[in-house]
């Protein structure tokens, strides 16, 4: 049920204190750490004297005192003048991916009592008229999405392509749901909360920055075969299953079923394809080290594109130079290739040609969220919203939006003489650039300050094939191998948001380097299954050497092993007559239940009966032992009888203890039996024995 529209949100200005900059204060701070070790360093191996080491480090003591004034702690009377001039505009963000994030993460700067440059901005130095921020995202971390190809292939622990949401939008309200709907004219959002529940929200500034979600093929049978991959989890998962699917092939002897396990396809020529077939070619070419020598030969990768030629991101040179060293590593490409069916993992094309696979990988694009359906924003035919290029929407300068799900105009590129103005391409360049420009547009936008227009001229564009493996077009310049591969590497670690995760994503670089990939499966799709505990058994058992096999007492015959065992007899079950004993007797142990067919190690109740009443004393066997064979042994449960003699008429079953000997054919000794079978005595008479031989 949907529930009253809430006051704005104003978080806690505690929340924005002095030492919570963190960036700032490892950025300065590593410069103050260095300049220090940088003078000693001089000063010991005598390029600098002594009274120019003194002088420096005291210029560096000044230093030290400055960036601790300017970032001393703020006092509550300060906070709460903070607090009372927060009157100002309610900001909300939709989506908290990569724009919404970058974004959110620079208007919070610009809130009162935030950090600019290092300076505190109080109610007198903050020229931004925001009051509060709320960000909503269905996760509550960002994945940044074009290191998931070498977090499958194992380079990069996937956790660190996560940025946890409340921990670096510190003083934003940041709520985990799904916006449902939008209704711009009246300045309300309407957000869907995981317990079900829903919560409106009223803004007067609104980012529009959801994204873009995986594009459906309507090909028969492609959504129950497709693996998904766009989150961190699809990227484990998908690990998994391409090492269990190398497991598999090798423990199988059908070689047809080992040839469909072993042949993966990859649906879309484009970077995103291209990166998850060359990182995911990579780790089972390494991973088949580890397994038998047929695996590595009969390994099949198959990429299909329904498109003319592959990666039309670049210009068709250097697509067909990548083109060309796939076909050198041994993977299939198929251009041209429309796709029939997939029902059952049979992969049919156009042409009729087919073939059976067990891995189907779907990269063939993305599209805008289906959220802006639900919105009263003007759309352009491919779903994306229409804005200018200071990024606000048509005929809504309260609205602003960025990223992959937003119709930039791209001013670099001559606008066509008919049709639509050209728009900027979805890559992280445009994402991370529009992002920064939008919140420097909003706080200008507040308080009534000239918006600047959104310009930037594209770079290029880098994809990763594989370790030491990559492709870049920088200008007029075109490349493959080592060099496009570091540039790749370089320029999505810069463009990772937080230092942190930058750090932990370059000691993961280069831990698999030193080490190797980890090629590890911990959750296997198609385990072994495992049996009932309640199971017949399926094994035969041993029998007497006489070649006897014990009769049911329902029909006489022999039991069959491993089918469904007989019934149980009807009535109560004979038991044997007792004989009288030297020792007192002990009260006899039940008699299973007619009810139960097996007891606990799967032997048929009629077995049971059938032990009892002939009298003969059945030992339980070891685990090891598929099934349980009679023998003569001690009684468990029962009276005891003599425990080196026959056993007694009654006896039950009994496990004997590890310790003891088998029982040898001679009379019984008197007086107490020894501790130990090496001996007859108690061992303390052997120490006298001693004492009187010395």
């Amino acid at each position: 049920m949907s529930s009253a529209p809430e006051p704005p949100h104003d978080p806690e200005p505690s929340a924005g204190s002095s030492w919570s900059t963190a960036d700032f204060v490892v950025g300065r701070g590593t410069l103050l750490v260095i300049g220090p070790a940088v003078v000693a360093l001089l000063w010991a191996f005598g390029a600098l004297p002594a009274w120019g080491a003194a002088a420096c480090g005291g210029a560096l003591c000044v230093v030290a005192l400055v960036f601790l004034a300017r970032l001393r702690g703020r006092g509550p009377a300060e906070e709460a003048e903070d607090a009372e001039a927060a009157e100002g505009a309610r900001v909300l963000v939709v989506g908290g991916g990569y724009a919404g994030l970058v974004a959110a993460r620079a208007l919070q700067a610009r809130l009162p009592g935030g950090t600019r440059g290092g300076r505190h901005l109080g109610p007198g130095g903050a020229a931004s008229g925001i009051a509060g921020i709320t960000v909503v995202d269905p996760q509550a971390h960002m994945t940044y999405q074009p290191f998931l190809p070498e977090a499958a292939a194992g380079a990069i622990e996937p956790r660190h392509l996560t940025v946890p949401l409340r921990r670096v939008l510190r003083r934003c309200d940041v709520i985990t749901g799904s916006v449902a709907a939008v209704d711009d004219a009246s300045r309300r959002a309407v957000v869907t909360l995981p317990d079900g529940g829903t919560r409106e929200l009223t803004y007067d500034v609104l980012v529009v920055a959801p994204g873009t979600t995986p594009r459906r093929l309507p090909i028969p049978g492609l959504d129950e075969r497709a693996l998904p991959f766009r989150s961190v989890t699809d990227a484990l998962a998908l690990r998994d299953h391409v090492l269990s699917r190398l497991d598999a092939a090798a423990s199988t002897v059908d070689p047809a079923e080992r040839r469909r396990l072993l042949t993966f396809t990859v649906i879309g020529g484009g970077f995103a394809g291209l990166e998850v077939l060359g990182e995911l070619e990579d780790m089972t070419r390494r991973a088949a080290r580890h397994q038998p020598g047929h695996i590595a030969e009969e390994i099949r990768w198959v990429l299909l594109e329904a498109a003319g030629r592959i990666m039309p991101e670049v210009s068709p040179a250097l697509a067909a130079r990548v083109h060309a060293q796939l076909l050198r590593r041994g993977i299939e490409v198929r251009v041209g290739a429309k796709i029939s069916s997939a029902e059952g993992g049979q992969v049919v094309l156009a042409g009729g040609t087919s073939f059976a696979t067990d891995t189907i990988v779907v990269a063939a694009g993305s599209v805008p969220n289906p959220l802006l359906e639900r919105t009263d924003l003007p759309l352009d035919p491919r779903g994306r919203v229409r804005c200018s290029t200071t990024l606000q929407v048509r005929d809504r300068a309260h609205v602003f939006t960025a990223g992959d799900c937003a119709a930039v105009p791209d001013v670099t590129v001559p606008t066509p003489r008919d049709g639509d103005p050209v728009t900027t391409a979805p890559t992280a360049q445009h994402a991370v650039r529009q992002a920064r420009l939008l919140a420097r547009n909003v706080d200008a936008f507040l308080a009534g300050r000239l918006l600047r227009g959104y310009r930037h001229q594209n770079a290029g564009a880098v994809a990763g094939l594989g370790r030491r493996r990559g492709a870049a077009q920088i200008g007029r310049l075109r490349f493959t191998g080592w060099p496009a591969f570091l540039l790749h590497r370089a320029y999505h670690l810069w463009a990772m948001p937080t230092a942190d995760r930058t750090v932990r994503i370059a000691l993961d670089w280069l831990v698999s380097g030193l080490l190797g990939r980890d090629l590890v499966a911990v959750g296997r799709r198609d385990a072994a299954p495992v049996p009932e505990a309640d199971a017949p058994p399926t094994v035969a058992p041993r029998v007497e050497e006489t070649g006897e096999q014990p009769a049911s007492p329902a029909t006489g015959g022999t039991p069959a092993w491993g089918a469904e065992p007989p019934s149980p007899p009807t009535g109560p079950l004979p038991v044997a007559p007792r004989t009288p004993t030297r020792t007192p007797a002990r009260t006899p142990a039940p008699t299973p239940a007619p009810s139960s067919a097996t007891d606990s190690q799967g032997l048929p109740a009629w077995q049971i009966a059938a032990a009892q009443t002939s009298g003969a004393g059945v030992r339980e066997p070891h685990p090891s032992v598929p099934f349980a064979e009679p023998t003569s042994s001690l009684s468990f449960g029962g009276p005891v009888g003599d425990p080196f003699g026959e056993p007694h008429p009654s006896a039950s079953f009994r496990e004997p203890h590890p310790s003891f000997p088998p029982a040898p054919d001679r009379p019984r000794e008197d007086g107490p039996r020894a501790p130990y079978p090496s001996t007859s005595r108690p061992r303390h008479s052997l120490g006298e024995d001693r004492s009187r031989a010395n």
